[in-house]
């Protein structure tokens, strides 16, 4: 697609500039969803087109570039041009997210991409609409301030993916709200391609919002979250949806795509459509102190923070996602699941906090974390202890693993896959008359593509509380 001259576009803007004070960078306000999907007026019951993706899944309005270049044209120092750039950024993050679209009905389809600060030096953006060159599209500065822009032309085909090329490497636009995975499977945390038109994808299927370097207050850190609405989430109903929280968010989607198995399930059984967010971690080295909880702590290892990590969960994200999202609030329609330590932690936070978590899912848990800190003791596992001596909580559960062949006698056996310690948990919270739906899947492995094939009995268990209707 043919590329805007940088010098055409900036030609008028930059005549009206003045003075050679060099640049002050000032940090951007950090990305936050500034507004929820809309599609209920207050006592004028839905609004359907309101809640619709042409409405809501798009880009900011390039219209925001003309207003730029009239207030830079104004400028008459290095410190009001960045003001100027300040008030862009945030309307750009408050009106849709990067990058700026031109309305569907004008004749030029003008996209704008720009970053802000240094990241945007020596950076190129590279997509379908110029066959992924990482060197045919460059950002250029805009005279002496911190942001990096370029304008092209791109037709309304598709949802348009696109990255950021720097160094030679592609990464994700921070500043883009609308995201798919990018189908490269790294073995590890993967990536996700940004949208130009996420308007466009297929209606038929659910979408990924991404929110980047969500803060935690307890912990100090931050992390991504990607919450997917199905398809139903779009239609004329406006439906207000229930909400499972989902751990190791990141990988979950890019390992085996937990996206295609809900997209599966929800076009199957649409009446059991639910909002799902999925919460990364800030980096793997953190996974085992954040999905553990105290006492267990084994010499060497890292001091658990599952509380803390439940905290931000419970604190920060939640009011985060109910106000930014048609999402039902109250445990009944509130889940939390994981797989592996994910399943760990999930398990706690429901006996932990019931009156958030209603319903908790865990795949291959790993239920023989210990209750007193001693590791690899016979001494009692900590989510069974807790299942079997403490008072009955008003939780639903959700159990899968797999196990060898020739059935299951210990956890650390070939195959396994904790199958003792989970069929331990499982007899527990029946025993207490807890409603429990379990799946044994034999020679089912410890690892993403088996979790992704199981998900369509932890969604529908989700929904459904009686688990014969998910022939569980």
């Amino acid at each position: 697609m043919r590329r805007l001259s940088a010098v055409l576009l900036w030609a008028s803007l930059l005549s009206g500039c003045e003075g050679n004070e060099g640049p002050r960078y000032m940090r951007p306000p950090p990305f936050t969803q500034t507004f929820p999907d809309a599609g209920v007026v207050p006592d004028a019951g839905p609004v359907s087109w309101a809640c619709q993706r042409a409405a809501v899944v798009h880009g900011a309005p390039i219209s925001l570039l003309a207003d730029l270049q009239l207030a830079m044209s104004r400028a008459t120092s290095s410190e009001a041009r960045t003001q100027a750039i300040d008030r862009f950024v945030a309307e750009v993050e408050a009106k849709g997210g990067s990058p700026l679209v031109s309305d569907a009905s004008a004749g030029q389809q003008r996209v704008a991409f720009f970053v802000r600060g240094a990241a945007g030096r020596d950076t190129f953006v590279a997509g379908e609409f110029n066959a992924w060159s990482p060197s045919a599209t460059p950002l250029t500065q805009v005279r002496d301030t911190d942001l990096f822009l370029a304008e092209v032309v791109i037709p309304r085909t598709g949802p348009q993916p696109y990255k950021w090329v720097k160094g030679g490497s592609y990464v994700e636009d921070p500043g883009a709200r609308h995201v798919e995975w990018d189908r490269l499977n790294r073995n590890s945390v993967g990536q996700f391609n940004s949208l130009v038109y996420p308007g466009a994808q297929d209606a038929t299927k659910g979408r990924l919002t991404a929110w980047y370097d969500v803060r935690a207050t307890v912990l100090g850190d931050a992390r991504d979250v990607f919450v997917y609405t199905p398809a139903r989430y779009d239609g004329p109903e406006c439906p207000v949806l229930p909400v499972l929280y989902v751990q190791d968010g990141n990988e979950s989607l890019t390992r085996e795509s937990f996206v295609d198995a809900a997209d599966a399930y929800y076009a199957a059984r649409p009446e059991d459509a639910a909002v799902l967010v999925f919460v990364a971690l800030p980096s793997q080295d953190v996974r085992l102190a954040q999905y553990t909880f105290p006492p267990a702590r084994a010499p060497g290892w890292p001091t658990p923070r599952g509380d803390e990590y439940l905290a931000f969960v419970k604190d920060d994200l939640m009011p985060k996602v109910e106000a930014g999202f048609r999402v039902k609030t109250g445990a009944g329609d509130t889940g939390i699941s994981g797989a592996s330590l994910g399943g760990l932690i999930s398990v706690y936070a429901g006996f932990r906090y019931p009156e958030e978590f209603g319903f908790v899912g865990t795949q291959s848990g790993t239920m023989f974390w210990p209750h007193d800190g001693e590791v690899d003791r016979d001494d009692g596992n900590a989510m069974v202890v807790r299942a079997g001596q403490e008072p009955v909580v008003p939780v639903r559960f959700y159990v899968d693993h797999g196990s060898p062949e020739s059935g299951c006698t210990r956890d650390g056996e070939e195959g396994a896959d904790d199958c003792q310690s989970n069929l331990q948990f499982v007899a527990a919270l029946r025993a207490r008359g807890y409603s429990v739906a379990h799946v044994n899947e034999v020679r089912g492995g410890h690892d993403w593509a088996f979790w992704k094939k199981r998900l369509p009995k932890m969604l529908c268990a989700f929904r459904n509380t009686d688990p014969r209707v998910c022939g569980l």
